[in-house]
């Protein structure tokens, strides 16, 4: 673990190339990360008929799968001037926000806008992409300038 900033090498910004590619690499985390996602959501669903509880569930679950996925394909080497510890609990307080998003625009898509389960679901899931990559790629996982 390095020390300081001091220890780091420099590291040049991404081009826009690089950061192409990066969302090419995070949209198939995230695909891999929503089969786990939405096979508990359904299986959540078929035993108790509450969407919101089932999609925030689904959500969890995929997420430590969508933490190593992005440590190892999307973000490697990004965030190497944090520790271990911290990187995670950045990661674990944008899940937070991932779960807190999921379960407002589930419950209403569902009970507001009369949206079936799958579709406000998707629809979570769509909002917490976008919202995510913006806030982990800006926030958590960056380079040393």
């Amino acid at each position: 673990m390095h020390t300081s900033a001091e220890d780091l090498p420099a590291v040049r910004p991404h081009t826009r190339a690089e950061r192409i590619r990066r969302l090419i690499r995070y949209t198939g985390v995230n695909v891999a990360s929503l089969v786990v996602d939405y096979g508990v959501f359904f299986a959540v669903m078929a035993v108790t008929a509450l969407p919101v509880l089932a999609s925030v569930a689904g959500y969890a679950v995929a997420f430590s799968l969508n933490y190593k996925l992005s440590r190892l394909f999307v973000f490697v080497g990004d965030g190497a001037h944090k520790s271990d510890k911290r990187l995670f609990t950045e990661f674990m307080a944008t899940g937070v926000l991932g779960i807190v998003l999921t379960a407002a625009v589930t419950a209403a898509g569902v009970h507001l806008a009369n949206l079936a389960p799958v579709l406000a679901k998707t629809a979570a899931m769509l909002i917490c992409f976008v919202t995510l990559y913006f806030v982990r790629s800006r926030l958590v996982f960056t380079r040393l300038a």
